[in-house]
């Protein structure tokens, strides 16, 4: 099953994950490369890139260790402590990544939508405020309810020879009362059966001992096999139901319904509407320009227009300039896209299920939810560790500031980066430095200049 490698092949994705999301942060922090929209992947890179680390330890320990550990280090105390921290610091955090691709999305969608509206609403101080606030709701929104509904809870596994567990019995006494009540609630409902019913399971009773008792009499009976001899005993901790989870349902439905709802299901559907609509922007954007680069076909008398020697005069085409800044807009926009889709196919299938589980409850927890959670898993950690790879093949400018930083001199006598590239990188650091140097001069009269300036200038960076 894929539950034998979903150790190593989590490894290795937290690995590489680590790696990308650590450059991903390293040029997105250049410089030339400062926007609102690189802003957002910038704190998108560092949730993801916290995920990544948190999860190496508990993968290691609890997929790639587990055999060779013996019981009481696999089940420690120090152990349940950061199952209780990985349970809640990995939902925060991927809770920030999915509100923070929401807001990337909005942010392209005013950017194509309305670009007269984009340095206005879209600003860098805006970012970095809607950026702030989505790290500091999440943890108070998601903190809670998840610490509130669980706890350590201590047992006493009887071990045998071959160190399997033959009975677990619990030490924390509010899972000893919770077991207590269950059992007098068994027996209270046992006492309540009908006395039909009672007659008639007590007739099948002795009909089935009367058969046994005769069967044995011609037939020789089997000892009832004798149980292990209990070897050790070991005291494990576990990460178990608060006290308040047990004696309060709605308590845990809230919480699975605030996973399912808040946290998946309704970014997924912000989601898949902005990206019909930014695919809707596109193509008009698209149409727009073909529009305005080709020659009209009527004659130039119809709409007033003098021709020359006999000709219709042509529409006049925009610049080179805008039309390579219109044309890395939608360069730009089809990468986020790619982003957001992605994101889609791996978050929607977690939402429906965490829907379910709040629905159908325990039953549909353990028969299906626990068995697809090593998937769930690894798709997310996929969708975590991916981005660096779109950036890379989808963006000019990335891919770029990338080779500036990184790519060994030595490979220029064989590799030599085109000069055209090198040149437009070094041209917007240089115009982006003499803005930032005016800023800090002049920091109550031209941070607005600044802002504008850069928002002019890399609306669309990436």
């Amino acid at each position: 099953s894929y539950k034998n490698m979903h150790g190593y092949v989590s490894l290795v994705v937290c690995i590489l994950g680590t790696i990308a999301n650590t450059l991903n942060i390293i040029v997105l922090t250049r410089r030339e490369m400062r926007s609102p929209t690189n802003a957002i992947l910038t704190g998108l890179a560092v949730a993801d890139l916290a995920v990544m680390l948190e999860y190496i330890p508990y993968t290691i320990h609890d997929y790639i260790l587990t055999d060779s550990l013996p019981r009481e280090e696999k089940l420690s105390y120090s152990w349940a402590c950061f199952i209780k921290f990985h349970s809640i610091f990995a939902q925060v955090l991927h809770t920030i990544s999915i509100w923070l691709t929401v807001t990337l999305a909005v942010w392209r969608y005013i950017a194509v939508g309305y670009p007269q509206k984009n340095r206005v609403w879209c600003g860098m101080r805006t970012t970095i405020i809607t950026i702030t606030t989505a790290y500091v709701v999440c943890v108070l929104v998601v903190s809670p309810s998840l610490y509130l509904i669980s706890a350590i809870t201590e047992s006493l596994d009887q071990l045998d020879a071959q160190g399997k567990v033959l009975r677990s019995i619990p030490l924390t006494q509010y899972v000893i009362d919770y077991r207590n009540e269950m059992l007098s609630a068994n027996a209270a409902a046992l006492n309540a059966t009908p006395p039909e019913q009672t007659l008639n399971e007590t007739l099948w009773l002795n009909v089935s001992s009367l058969m046994t008792s005769t069967t044995s009499t011609t037939t020789t009976t089997l000892a009832p096999p004798t149980p292990s001899p209990v070897v050790r005993n070991v005291t494990v901790y576990r990460l178990y139901h608060s006290d308040l989870a047990l004696h309060n349902a709605s308590l845990q439905n809230a919480t699975f319904l605030i996973y399912s709802v808040v946290i998946k299901l309704i970014p997924c559907i912000a989601l898949t509407i902005l990206s019909v609509r930014l695919i809707m922007a596109l193509l008009e954007a698209k149409r727009r320009r073909k529009m305005l680069t080709s020659k009209p076909i009527a004659p130039a008398a119809s709409n007033g227009t003098k021709s020359l020697n006999g000709k219709p005069a042509e529409r006049p085409r925009k610049n080179s300039k805008a039309l390579e800044k219109e044309k890395q807009t939608d360069r730009t926009t089809r990468m986020l896209l790619a982003v957001l889709l992605l994101f889609l196919i791996t978050e929607f299938p977690q939402g429906i299920m965490g829907l379910l589980n709040a629905l159908l409850g325990e039953a549909f927890y353990l028969q299906c939810y626990l068995r697809l959670s090593d998937l769930m898993d690894i798709l997310a950690l996929i969708n975590s560790s991916i981005n660096f790879i779109l950036y890379c093949s989808m963006s000019k400018q990335f891919r770029t500031t990338f080779t500036l930083l990184f790519r060994p001199k030595f490979l220029d006598k064989w590799l030599p980066v085109a000069q055209d590239e090198v040149a437009a990188a070094r041209a917007e650091r240089s115009a982006v430095a003499p803005t930032l140097e005016k800023g800090r001069q002049q920091p109550h009269v031209v941070v607005v200049a600044s802002t504008t300036t850069t928002n002019c200038t890399q609306v669309t960076n990436l």
